[in-house]
């Protein structure tokens, strides 16, 4: 494991703001197969250096890809193959104190060969961890896992949960059972021990050995496939909820990346008046679904719904909990990433923004954020 000099995030807020951000997603991405290649074992290294990552490679996509190019590395894809793009264009323009590195290995749980899939995710944890947040002292780690082996995902958290720059797990929305299905429950009993929320995205639905992206089997276009992404995060959270893994474990945390939020509002609604009626299905739970859901499923601001009257955004983030549950996600470096000054505009909600963009990340964060910081100030006292 790589030692790290303490961290020194950005200390001067910035005058539009009055406070610095946390970002809790930059797709943090390897610059070549090799990078991530000479982390696997020997007979998966061809393979994967030969492009082959099995059926969940095809699929959806937006048309024109969904990166920024204003600040490609020359010769090189993607901008966040390296830690100084991400500064010019990020960190430093939008005061960006913490930002966690999400990756992009969202398809692992659509292969069907689960031992080449947790090779993958320690291949790239590997490469996260040691290669790129290590070249700038505000990035932040999350480690991506492959659900399809619980007890091979529960080692990979074990592997990296010590580490200080560590401080989240990050699996798919991909599934072929919902994400509270009882198989899963040992990776949310080892996050919890260790500190650790789990974080899932979306991306790769309908890919490899994964159903269909929705209920009525496959749309025609990306915008269907795209906007039918809140369909399985409503199954995903009712799921947690309802298989009882909330009640089960109650430090445990989940942060949904990219889901949307409003959608949210009905959910409890729903689940809180059948529950009434529908206890006994649900022993686990001595509370309504909703207190649950308020206390211990976090959402982000990408991408975020913008209703023409923010008052209609802000009276639906109050009845959800969204003062404590909601967290600012630039998305970078895709080309409709989040502008931190533009999120909830104005004065409206001016204490709900900065717990947004700031201080709801630092609560969920703040045990690894206190010892790296603790860090720092040693330092500088020395």
């Amino acid at each position: 494991m790589s030692t790290y000099p303490p961290a020194r995030p950005n200390a001067v807020p910035h005058p539009r703001l009055g406070y610095p951000v946390f970002d809790i997603e930059v797709h943090s991405s390897p610059p070549d197969r090799e990078s991530i290649a000479k982390y696997l074992p020997q007979r998966y290294r061809e393979r994967y250096a030969r492009g082959y990552v099995g059926p969940a490679q095809f699929g959806f996509s937006q048309r024109g890809g969904g990166h920024r190019t204003d600040g490609d590395v020359p010769g090189e894809q993607l901008h966040a193959n390296h830690a100084a793009p991400v500064r010019r264009y990020l960190l430093e323009p939008f005061d960006i104190e913490w930002a966690i590195c999400t990756g992009n290995f969202y398809f692992l749980s659509a292969l069907p060969d689960a031992d080449y899939a947790a090779a993958l995710a320690s291949a790239f944890n590997n490469w996260t961890v040691n290669e790129f947040v290590v070249q700038d002292p505000c990035l932040l780690a999350a480690i991506t896992l492959a659900p399809q082996d619980p007890a091979l995902a529960v080692r990979e958290i074990e592997r990296w949960a010590g580490h200080p720059r560590v401080v989240e797990i990050i699996v798919p929305t991909v599934s072929c059972l919902p994400l509270g299905n009882r198989l899963f429950h040992p990776i949310y009993e080892a996050a919890a021990a260790c500190g650790l929320p789990v974080a899932a995205h979306p991306t790769h639905e309908g890919k490899g050995i994964a159903p269909p992206p929705t209920a009525a089997g496959y749309p025609a276009t990306y915008l269907e496939f795209h906007t039918g992404l809140a369909a399985n995060a409503v199954t995903h959270a009712a799921s947690l909820v309802c298989e009882g893994v909330f009640a089960k474990y109650p430090d445990f945390q989940f942060v949904l990346l990219e889901g949307g939020i409003s959608w949210m509002l009905p959910l409890m609604w729903e689940l809180d008046a059948d529950w009434k009626r529908l206890r006994a299905e649900m022993p686990l739970l001595k509370e309504k679904p909703s207190d649950y859901l308020k206390r211990q499923f976090f959402y982000t601001t990408q991408p975020i719904e913008e209703p023409k009257a923010t008052e209609d955004l802000l009276h639906t983030y109050e009845m959800i909990g969204g003062a404590t549950q909601i967290m600012f996600s630039s998305d970078f470096p895709h080309w409709d990433f989040d502008d931190p000054f533009r999120i909830l505009p104005g004065k409206t909600g001016a204490e709900l923004k900065r717990r947004i963009l700031r201080e709801n990340a630092r609560r969920l964060y703040g045990r690894k954020l206190a010892a790296l910081e603790s860090a720092v100030a040693v330092a500088e006292a020395a």
